[in-house]
């Protein structure tokens, strides 16, 4: 391993399966890398804890449940080389 590894850059390649995008109503939404998949942060309540996280681990269980599955299943990697997710 390198000494002077990125590790923001090393994150987004390996456990970002969402982009990010603010919108006009205050909110984030977040999109599935793979589909049209979406969630805003407004979906969520604040009485659940912070909504950014709360749309990121759902975005994260989507990617995972219904991508990276069918991606290592089929041979496919789209993954780091490490194969972790």
């Amino acid at each position: 391993m390198p000494q002077n590894r990125d590790l923001t850059k090393d994150y987004n390649k390996t456990m970002r399966y969402y982009t990010t995008k603010q919108v006009n109503d205050g909110g984030i939404t977040f999109k599935c890398i793979y589909c049209e998949y979406a969630v805003t942060t407004l979906d969520f309540n604040n009485t659940n804890g912070n909504r950014r996280t709360q749309a990121a681990v759902v975005m994260n269980q989507h990617a995972a449940e219904l991508h990276i599955s069918r991606l290592r299943t089929s041979g496919r990697t789209m993954l780091d080389d490490r194969g972790a997710l």
